[in-house]
């Protein structure tokens, strides 16, 4: 039997919506929420755990979504991520290129600091150290 490069090992769907319009889901090591408390302008999405090329279509499908809504501003944080490859970089920088303003919240984790720092994102993406900063409280 083949399977799709869209499924893991145990024929789970990667990157399908776990449990309503708000939690984005990928095997319990990469969760997005959307967090519906956050101003009606604003996408504020919660991404937690690690991200790699198995785990990122979470993150893509909460992504896609924001843009389907025509959000404005997506802001991400990611105080809550322990691992990100290049294909969750790469992902960022695409989200980046997309219109509306992508707002990336910290405070980072160590590898996910040295990440930006090490490939010169931290230049290009809009990176703010916590929710205050971003105007998030």
């Amino acid at each position: 039997m083949t399977k799709s490069r869209r499924f893991s090992e145990d024929g789970i769907p990667q990157g399908f919506l776990a449990s309503g319009p708000h939690t984005y889901k990928s095997r319990g090591v990469a969760r997005v929420d959307r967090d519906p408390a956050a101003p009606a302008d604003v996408w504020l999405l919660d991404v937690r755990g690690e991200f790699d090329r198995d785990t990122l279509p979470c993150l893509r499908a909460a992504l896609d979504d924001a843009y389907a809504a025509n959000a404005e501003r997506i802001a991400l944080d990611l105080s809550g991520v322990t691992f990100g490859d290049s294909s969750f970089l790469n992902e960022l920088l695409q989200a980046d290129r997309r219109p509306g303003t992508l707002l990336l919240i910290g405070p980072f984790t160590g590898q996910i600091r040295r990440l930006f720092e090490l490939t010169r994102a931290d230049m290009v993406l809009t990176l703010v150290p916590d929710r205050d900063s971003a105007g998030l409280t």
